[in-house]
């Protein structure tokens, strides 16, 4: 199987003065993204020595010179990590700590003081410009074998810590050769970049596009932000192709101009929260038949794993879709408690394996419980997802049915709730502190917290928290209650939260101020 970096090349080839990249004020062709690549690798090389089995964390905002970069960062061998800009310091200090990188690159060299000596860091602008002689560093491109680092993704983890995962060549050009050839979407797309770069769906968002001959259109941060912004952008840019979690599609599907007046839209990708085919969504699906609403299934430990097409035109709308049939190069075994495979019909833990299980996380310790072996096929490795799932006896799709673990998605990220935990047992005055998710009447899901003792105001603990943990992690609302509920095993029941009596913590005064 050809490798991402050669899928690439082959479009270069075939169109070098096609557009590959537009974003606003500007537009980079094939070959104009080629060559810039291409400066990337060479300097990595010859002012920094990078090269194969290392890692180039990347702080910079989504565009031509983020793609350069980490396809600079691909050709030299090495593997790319992104983290968001917006971040608190103290996370991607974090983050840093635990990737081993060896270079960062960032958005402005001076807008970072990791704290960490002997860490090189250069900025985006100087990797990407041309070289002042006239002639760029000489790229040495170094062909990746399937099992290297291509990226390293980190998300929340149940330690207290963000964890990242190791994902691999083989995993990155195995679906999106699929994504290429095998889902449907076709060639040539002008595809929205909208998703988070620290989020998995950027991977697809960014390789599919390049490797498929289309244009990759990146709004202004501020469209990103505002739902009204955004569709406008998609109907002004004749956007053919989108990857929106549920939340984002139910909140575009209630604005008086919506994904109705898209008329260039074909495809609508959605991946990272459990899909609802609404009414309001049923209803745009049969008033436009060659729109198709895409559910993708796969956690970053494996990626892309299975995926389900649906349109007025296939005849298969449902409220709960499955999340379908299996990629390419990639098997499901759904097991019970014991280990073993359970009957069609029936509910087990899902196990994957095949081209996309990641190497692992860069805790060792964390990947030996979730990386086990393949009972099954020898010499093979699984990645326990801890979904509940079944196989329809019908149609042998996958559909799942939740989680066996406390995991919550907001807006698609995972968030951890014992690393939210740890962090509000830090503040003075908290007794214990649980956070769970609340489904709202509209399908949306908060982060809240339940909170015991004599906690600071609700402003305050936001402010702190976001000082060291993406918004995502950041609780919506704060309950305070006499005490966390538990189950009859004496464990905290999850389910009851946030329990009998529970006042929102915003009335609350807190002590230390309060008249006695």
């Amino acid at each position: 199987m050809a490798s991402v970096l050669e899928l690439i090349d082959r479009e270069v080839a075939a169109h070098p003065g096609a557009p590959a990249v537009r974003e606003p004020g500007r537009e980079v062709t094939y070959a104009e993204l080629d060559r810039l690549a291409d400066t990337v690798a060479g300097r990595l090389g010859r002012d920094f020595g990078i090269g194969r089995g290392d890692t180039v964390l990347i702080a910079a905002r989504a565009g031509a010179d983020f793609t350069a970069a980490l396809l600079g960062a691909l050709r030299a061998g090495a593997a790319y990590l992104p983290v968001d800009t917006t971040y608190p310091p103290e996370r991607i200090e974090q983050i840093l700590r635990a990737s081993s990188a060896a270079l960062l690159v960032l958005a402005d060299q001076g807008a970072l003081d990791t704290g960490s000596p002997g860490v090189r860091a250069t900025g985006l602008a100087g990797l990407v410009a041309p070289d002042p002689a006239g002639a760029a560093p000489a790229a040495v491109r170094r062909a990746p074998a399937p099992e290297d680092p291509a990226y390293v993704i980190f998300s929340s983890g149940s330690t207290g810590s963000p964890k990242g995962i190791v994902q691999t060549h083989r995993c990155l050009a195995n679906f999106i050769s699929w994504q290429v050839d095998g889902s449907g979407l076709g060639r040539g797309r002008r595809v929205l970049q909208v998703a988070p770069l620290t989020f998995d769906v950027s991977v697809q968002e960014m390789f599919y596009t390049l490797a498929s001959g289309g244009c990759l259109y990146v709004p202004e941060p501020h469209v990103r932000r505002d739902p009204r912004d955004l569709i406008d952008f998609v109907i002004d840019e004749r956007i053919e192709v989108v990857d929106f979690p549920q939340s984002l599609i139910d909140v575009v599907m209630a604005l008086p101009v919506n994904f109705e007046h898209a008329a260039d839209l074909r495809h609508i990708i959605s991946a990272g929260e459990t899909v609802r085919v609404t009414p309001a969504l049923e209803g745009l699906l049969t008033r436009r038949p060659e729109l198709t609403l895409h559910n993708h299934y796969g956690p970053a430990e494996n990626h892309m794993v299975a995926a389900h097409a649906m349109s007025a035109a296939a005849g298969n709308l449902e409220p709960r879709p499955p999340v379908g049939s299996l990629v390419w190069n990639t098997y499901i075994h759904v097991l019970d408690e014991h280990g073993a495979p359970v009957p069609d019909g029936e509910v087990g833990e899902v196990y994957i394996g095949g081209a996309g299980v990641a190497l692992g996380y860069t805790d060792p310790e964390l990947s030996r419980t979730a990386f086990v072996p393949d009972p099954f096929r020898p010499g093979r490795r699984l990645y326990r997802t801890r979904d509940r799932g079944v196989w329809r006896a019908a149609d042998r799709t996958l559909q799942l049915l939740g989680r066996m673990d406390d995991l919550i998605k907001i807006r698609g990220n995972a968030v951890e709730p014992r690393e939210v935990e740890a962090r509000l047992a830090d503040f003075a005055g908290v007794k214990d502190a649980a956070a769970f998710a609340v489904v709202r009447a509209d399908g949306a899901v908060e982060l809240h917290a339940a909170l015991t003792g004599d906690p600071p105001p609700a402003p305050e603990l936001r402010r702190a928290l976001l000082a060291a943990l993406p918004d995502y992690m950041v609780p919506v609302r704060w309950w305070l209650v006499d005490g966390l509920p538990v189950s009859p095993n004496g464990k905290l029941d999850r389910k009851a939260l946030p329990g009998d009596g529970a006042r929102p913590l915003s009335l609350v005064p807190h002590q230390s101020n309060a008249s006695r």
